[in-house]
């Protein structure tokens, strides 16, 4: 992400939140989420206890969409007898893990998929995928 988005999470006070489960920094995506060709990014933004997924579109830190506000208490989960750790990531994917989970799980049906969604995971439990369609944001079946 260039300096200037950077600059827009430090304004909005965002942190990004990291999964116990990865070692390297991760939670800051790039995609083609909007439509085949355009560079977008998505950072798991928490401010004061909630999260939420923040789509650059196109790369421009103005008005970025804001997705799946929610409390991270919720992605708090033991890792071992004495430790919890935070269980929220995100990813990016393509129509072949969308139309997978449809036919495994069934949930909503999918509109025709020419870009990439946002897998939307507690980690090692289930996950949703959004994905932009015509001009809004549809929650469709991830892992379970």
């Amino acid at each position: 992400m260039r300096c200037t988005k950077a600059h827009d999470l430090q304004r909005r006070g965002c942190t990004i939140p990291q999964t116990v489960y990865t070692k390297k920094p991760h939670n800051v995506i790039k995609g083609e989420f909007a439509k085949p060709g355009q560079n977008d990014w998505a950072v798991l933004c928490s401010v004061k206890g909630v999260s939420t997924i923040l789509v650059f579109w196109g790369g421009s830190e103005k008005n970025p969409a804001q997705i799946a506000p929610l409390e991270d208490r919720i992605f708090l989960q033991g890792i071992s007898a004495n430790e919890m750790g935070f269980s929220r990531g995100i990813a990016p994917v393509g129509k072949e893990f969308i139309m997978r989970h449809y036919q495994a799980y069934g949930g909503p049906k999918p509109p025709p998929i020419d870009h990439q969604g946002i897998d939307d995971a507690f980690i090692e439990k289930a996950s949703v995928t959004w994905y932009c369609y015509g001009g809004r944001w549809l929650k469709l079946t991830g892992a379970d």
